[in-house]
């Protein structure tokens, strides 16, 4: 005769109340309820216990209520201003971008400094990313600098002085506009263009 396979004992579910109960909701939701009730006769260490959680855990639940009102009864993420995925440009690659030293194409248009510094990014997202991490940085046209002026130039200045110097602020002078041969060059027609940022006056 062959042996009976079958077990002599069936894992069954375990019997259900005779009368159908509510679902419980969530976990913080019924420690206020716990709480509410129960506070004038329960220490806080006894109720937290009850409902499977600890004492700090219970009093930093009880401090958002007192702060947020019934905000405090629903989850709530970390708040931020800046949702999304971290951008490849970052402060630090920002900075060396207006570096001279370290970017040696600061020069050229963005598509080209993306290109040489092998950034993951676009035009658009290269360009925003700039001006939040450097104050404004953008490409800026580089001013023309001499740090002396010509002699034939200052020998000019003092003649047209001597020649005027006789005239007065509201009937002469306050008519003239000088340019700066140190800041301006005549020769050219058109500045060079370079990345840099902008300085915030302190």
């Amino acid at each position: 005769m062959a042996p009976n396979t079958r077990r002599t004992s069936r894992h069954t579910p375990p019997r259900g109340t005779e009368e159908g109960i509510q679902a419980n909701t969530i976990k913080k939701i019924r420690f206020f309820h716990a709480y509410d009730k129960e506070i004038s006769f329960k220490s806080l260490r006894h109720m937290a216990s009850e409902e499977h959680t600890d004492e700090g855990t219970a009093r930093r639940w009880i401090k958002q209520r007192e702060n947020m009102g019934s905000l405090a009864y629903r989850r709530t993420r970390k708040m931020s201003n800046k949702l999304g995925r971290r951008s490849k440009v970052t402060k630090k690659v920002c900075k060396m971008l207006v570096s001279p030293s370290q970017n040696p194409v600061r020069n050229q248009p963005f598509d080209a400094q993306i290109e040489f510094h092998n950034i993951p990014v676009k035009r658009r997202q290269f360009q925003k990313k700039l001006k939040e991490n450097t104050n404004g940085g953008q490409i800026y046209k580089a001013a023309f600098v001499k740090k002396e002026i010509s002699g034939k130039n200052r020998d000019e200045r003092v003649a047209y002085g001597e020649e005027y110097k006789e005239k007065t602020i509201d009937d002469f002078w306050k008519y003239i506009v000088f340019t700066d041969e140190a800041h301006i060059d005549p020769s050219i027609t058109t500045s060079s263009r370079n990345l840099q940022g902008a300085w915030k006056a302190v």
